[in-house]
C-alpha cells in the first residue's frame, strides 16, 4: 500500500527530473581567523626585533639576528656618530648614516634619539664626561696638588694616545659651534664648567689660566691647521706650562 500522502492545497509539484543540490564544502576558516586576527588590532608575526634592543650589522643575514640590550645599541650609536664626526665631520652626520654604520634600522635610532639634535647633545655631553674623566685620572695620579687642575686639563686637551675618545672628536664638536649659533648656546655652559678658573688668590689663578688657554689655543691651531708646529716644538710648548702651573 502507497504511504504517499498527496501534497497539500496550493502546492506547485516538484519537477520529476530535478537533480539533488550540490553539497557545499565548508569555508576554510584561516582567512576568516587571520582578518579577525587584524581586526582586532593584532599585527602578523615578524621577522623584525624591538627596534630599541637590536642592532643588526649591516653584512648580517637574518637567521643570525640577535638581541642587544637597549644598553649597547645606545653605545654602538654613539660610537658610529663620532666615527663619522672624526672621519668626515660634523655635517656628515645625519641619522641614516648613523644608523647604516651601527647596523640598526632607522626607526630603532629614533628610539634612543628622537632626532639628530638629540644624537649631538648625546654625544657632546659622552665626549665631555670622557674628557672630564682624563682630568680626573690626571687629577689623582698628580703627586703635586698645586696647579694640578690646570695640568690635568693641559694634558687631557694636548692627550693623543685616546684622540678618537676625547681630543679629535671634542675637536670636530667644538669646531661645529664656531658656525653654529645655537650649538655654541646649548653647548657653551659645560665647556665654561670645564674650564673654570682655580680657586686661587688672584695672581696665581691668573697664571693657571694663562696656562689653560694657551692649551686652547694650541688645541685650536691644530683643529683648524694654520700651524705647522715640529713635534719638538710642540712638546716644548707643553713642558713649559707645565712648568709654570707648577710654580704655583
Amino acid at each position: 500500500m502507497n504511504d504517499t500522502r498527496p501534497p497539500a492545497p496550493g502546492t506547485p509539484p516538484a519537477p520529476a527530473d530535478a537533480a539533488p543540490a550540490p553539497q557545499q564544502s565548508a569555508p576554510d576558516p584561516a582567512p576568516e581567523r587571520a582578518g579577525a586576527s587584524t581586526a582586532a588590532g593584532t599585527a602578523p608575526p615578524s621577522d623584525s626585533a624591538h627596534p630599541a634592543d637590536t642592532a643588526v650589522p649591516a653584512d648580517d643575514t637574518r637567521g643570525s639576528r640577535r638581541k642587544k640590550a637597549p644598553a649597547h645599541v645606545r653605545s654602538e650609536l654613539l660610537r658610529a656618530a663620532a666615527d663619522i664626526a672624526t672621519e668626515h665631520g660634523v655635517q656628515a652626520i645625519t641619522l641614516d648614516a648613523v644608523a647604516e654604520r651601527a647596523g640598526v634600522s632607522k626607526g630603532g635610532l629614533q628610539y634612543h634619539f628622537r632626532s639628530k639634535q638629540a644624537l649631538f647633545d648625546a654625544l657632546f655631553a659622552q665626549t665631555l664626561e670622557r674628557f672630564e674623566a682624563q682630568m680626573k685620572t690626571s687629577i689623582a695620579a698628580d703627586p703635586h696638588p698645586g696647579g694640578a687642575n690646570a695640568r690635568a686639563y693641559l694634558h687631557a686637551a694636548m692627550n693623543e694616545a685616546t684622540p678618537a675618545a676625547s681630543t679629535n672628536l671634542l675637536r670636530v664638536l667644538v669646531s661645529s659651534m664656531m658656525t653654529d649659533p645655537d650649538a655654541r648656546e646649548r653647548w657653551a655652559a659645560p665647556m665654561r664648567e670645564l674650564s673654570r678658573p682655580d680657586p686661587l688668590p688672584l695672581e696665581q689663578a691668573a697664571t693657571l689660566m694663562i696656562c689653560r688657554l694657551a692649551a686652547d689655543g694650541l688645541w685650536i691651531s691644530e683643529l683648524l691647521g694654520y700651524q705647522n708646529l715640529s713635534p719638538a716644538l710642540r712638546d716644548e710648548i707643553v713642558r713649559q706650562l707645565e712648568v709654570m702651573t707648577a710654580g704655583q
